[in-house]
């Protein structure tokens, strides 16, 4: 006999706002199904369905905004991109939504009905009782139900192998890297660069690398396995070298011997890193200025340039045109509040731009 496991008649968000987020693509035969199987315990207020139609060839939009006119047990949002953006690109509007939108949760569901919404409310709870900032699905689990459930053996035996090297890599220990069921604290979305990610199909990888040098705290559940006969658009082995780079390129970065902004974590999007330690703009910078002399450092770059002209008797104004990041280290000397030049800059010996190109 198998035992089915009830679902609560009502799910209680703690005062949330929750996103789910569909990404659809050439899904005209799947999507209602999709929204038909949200479960009733998140028939909410505070619950809205959010579908973009990445550009696709068949009547993905048109279905989807039937079942908004037919519906109205939750807001149902129905967009679709002018040009196609990409599995990573469709995501990167979906969570800027979410977030300018003043969600607290979005979670990540596929139109072809891959990953089963039943399991939403199951995975919202490590999220609502505080304990993680993001909650993936798993497939690999349980790895025999993962074959029972259809993963074709070699997506089953590619899936192992680069989570077991992504793990070795980034000193981590999930069970899978790579799920596209996902659920988010939109909190902690606004503490990484996503937007800066691919929009391709390792936009997953990416962002689950952000999350680990960020050091936010990602929860495992399981979930069911079902291949049906959605059409895969991802070119396996395209995406494993994808995969592969994107994860060298980080454990690079944190050994300081290659940069990628995307994988500068730092509090806030103008946070810098220290570069002290070795040959770099930052290096060089301190390098070029004499001792005892007026400095106007524009941009901040980081609180350790102004520490080390500090060391060399310069007197240093550091002007940062964002986040005040120094402002709290004694040995900055006077750090403007406002992104305003003084106007007297004849008086300076010298002047930093630092990162200022970037901008």
């Amino acid at each position: 006999m198998r035992l089915i496991q009830s679902q609560p008649s009502h799910v209680d968000l703690c005062n949330k706002r929750l996103l789910i987020f569909i990404v659809a693509y050439n899904a005209e035969t799947t999507i209602e199904k999709v929204l038909s199987r949200i479960p009733a315990s998140l028939h909410s207020d505070d619950v809205e369905v959010l579908i973009i139609d990445d550009s696709s060839k068949d009547g993905t939009f048109v279905k989807g905004l039937r079942y908004q006119e037919r519906n109205s047990e939750f807001k149902i949002t129905v967009l679709r991109t002018p040009e196609n953006q990409g599995y990573g690109g469709n995501q990167k509007l979906g969570y800027r939504y979410a977030i300018d939108n003043g969600f607290d949760i979005v979670a990540l569901v596929h139109g072809d009905g891959q990953y089963a919404p039943e399991k939403l409310p199951a995975l919202l709870e490590p999220l609502l009782r505080g304990e993680a900032d993001a909650v993936f699905g798993s497939r690999m689990i349980d790895k025999c139900a993962a074959r029972q459930g259809g993963m074709p053996l070699y997506k089953w035996i590619g899936n192992q192998i680069l989570t077991s090297f992504q793990n070795f890599m980034l000193q981590t220990r999930l069970s899978e890297f790579h799920s596209g069921y996902r659920l988010y604290a939109t909190s902690a979305l606004g503490q990484v660069p996503f937007e800066r990610n691919t929009n391709d199909f390792h936009f997953d990888t990416e962002i689950i690398i952000q999350f680990v040098l960020k050091k936010l705290r990602i929860a495992e559940l399981p979930i069911p396995t079902f291949y049906g006969d959605e059409i895969c658009h991802v070119n396996g082995l395209k995406y494993a070298w994808d995969v592969f780079k994107a994860t060298m390129k980080a454990r690079l970065c944190g050994m300081h011997l290659f940069y990628d902004r995307k994988f500068d974590t730092e509090a806030g999007p103008l946070a810098h890193s220290d570069k002290l330690g070795f040959p770099s703009s930052q290096t060089f910078a301190v390098e070029s200025c004499l001792p005892s002399k007026n400095v106007l450092q524009l941009g901040i770059g980081h609180a350790n340039v102004a520490a080390a002209l500090e060391k060399k008797l310069c007197h240093v104004t550091a002007i940062d045109f964002g986040a005040n990041e120094a402002a709290k280290k004694p040995t900055a000397l006077p750090f403007a509040s406002t992104p305003t030049v003084p106007s007297d800059v004849a008086r300076y010996h010298q002047v930093l731009l630092m990162d200022l190109i970037e901008k």
